[in-house]
């Protein structure tokens, strides 16, 4: 109840933030777009290239591109251009949703480090939604460097979203070379136990962090921001997969040789009002003659999610946040996604190619007709247990064919 209030206390202030004017001398004048070349323009902000160009691909069998919800059709290419700004006396503003805003000391939005977002889509660069706001407040000053994590939409309050368009940054930021230059860490929120568990595993102490729910507009001597982690698109970048497990998959100590067995795990979304799936019952059952443990991970710490998907042999799950763990997986581990017909989106099955996972998906056929992202979200699903059993029995009989050695290795591409 606490959460959908602040929703609607978020909304409210957001439709407000329109047509209401205070403050507005804060409202960025222009847009600068920052070049590497141009001595004169580092005065305002400084440039710091990190994956120039880097192109990325989907990778995905023509099928399942194809099955993929219309409303949400990724690309199959993106070149992204991966950049960390330093700006002396900048300020960050937010909306906590659709907008992230890195601005200079002399009012102008930097291109490419800021962030807008419609209808849960990245704009293009050149708009901003902050343009549209009409009521400021009066920024936050923090004394020395602030390095911003910030990012749009559901990277408030979503693990999956948190380990993807979140953390990451702090990648990019040592690769720059400034991160020993950092006196905060400016995070979308720390209302969840995940955001503060992961943060605390990475190093980061609390003192050094700002929540951007409680401080959405803020200025310092220096803020510093990067590139979204997947630019203006939904595709995830190779460095992205490698960062996340270099990070993570370390800290899995297994302390008892029961613990370095491995596991086979259905991640259930009974602990989730969204894409429950409705014969779950029978569908356990079906799993547990092949040594399936049923699994919710709202119940688990991060570190014991780390400790108990580095060992996973298999994950069966209906798509959803929960499957982001599958990050802390091996190559070669089978990953078989349940999906709605409506609801058929990328980032899974774009991660699992990445990483070497031996992937494959069921789609749930339903009377349904989902017209968009927020319907599909919501439709429960039904699965087709013979093709299930089928694609776990399939799995298990590749493994015994693979070489003992076979091992996939992680490139950039």
């Amino acid at each position: 109840m606490k959460l959908l209030y602040k929703k609607i206390i978020n909304r409210l202030k957001k439709i407000t933030g329109r047509f209401v004017s205070h403050n507005i001398r804060y409202r960025p004048q222009s847009i600068f777009r920052l070049h590497a070349d141009d001595a004169q323009a580092q005065r305002e902000a400084r440039l710091y290239p990190v994956y120039p160009a880097l192109r990325t691909t989907l990778d995905i069998p023509e099928a399942l591109y194809e099955a993929c919800s219309a409303y949400w059709k990724p690309q199959r290419e993106v070149t992204t251009d991966y950049e960390v700004v330093e700006a002396p006396n900048g300020r960050i503003y937010t909306d906590n949703d659709s907008t992230v805003a890195i601005i200079s000391k002399y009012n102008r939005l930097i291109e490419n480090v800021s962030l807008s977002m419609k209808e849960g889509k990245v704009t293009e660069n050149g708009y901003n939604n902050i343009f549209e706001q009409r009521y400021f407040s009066t920024p936050t000053r923090f004394e020395g460097t602030v390095f911003s994590l910030l990012t749009g939409g559901a990277g408030l309050n979503n693990i999956s979203h948190w380990f993807v368009d979140v953390l990451p940054r702090l990648h990019l930021l040592k690769e720059s070379g400034l991160y020993d230059k950092v006196d905060w860490f400016l995070v979308p929120s720390l209302r969840y136990g995940f955001q503060l568990e992961t943060l605390r595993l990475l190093g980061i102490p609390d003192a050094k962090l700002i929540a951007g729910d409680e401080h959405p507009h803020i200025m310092a001597d220096c803020i510093i921001a990067s590139t979204a982690p997947r630019g203006n698109h939904t595709l995830v970048p190779q460095w992205l997969c490698q960062y996340i497990q270099g990070a993570f998959v370390p800290l899995a100590t297994q302390e008892t040789e029961a613990d370095q067995q491995d596991v086979k795990l259905y991640i259930s979304r009974s602990d989730s009002k969204l894409r429950q799936v409705e014969n779950e019952a029978e569908l356990v059952e079906a799993l547990k003659p092949y040594g399936y443990r049923s699994v919710v991970l709202s119940q688990l710490s991060v570190l014991e999610r780390i400790k108990l998907f580095s060992r996973a042999s298999s994950v069966v799950s209906a798509t959803g946040a929960g499957l982001v763990s599958m990050m802390f997986c091996k190559p070669g581990t089978q990953v078989i996604e349940l999906f709605h017909e409506g609801f058929v989106v990328e980032p899974f099955y774009d991660i699992a190619t990445k990483m070497g996972m031996d992937y494959s998906y069921i789609i749930c056929k339903s009377n349904s007709l989902v017209k968009d992202a927020g319907q599909g979200q919501h439709e429960n699903l039904k699965v087709e247990l013979p093709e299930l059993v089928e694609l776990i029995r399939a799995g298990k009989k590749n493994k015994r064919q693979a070489q003992p050695n076979q091992q996939t290795n992680l490139k950039y591409s």
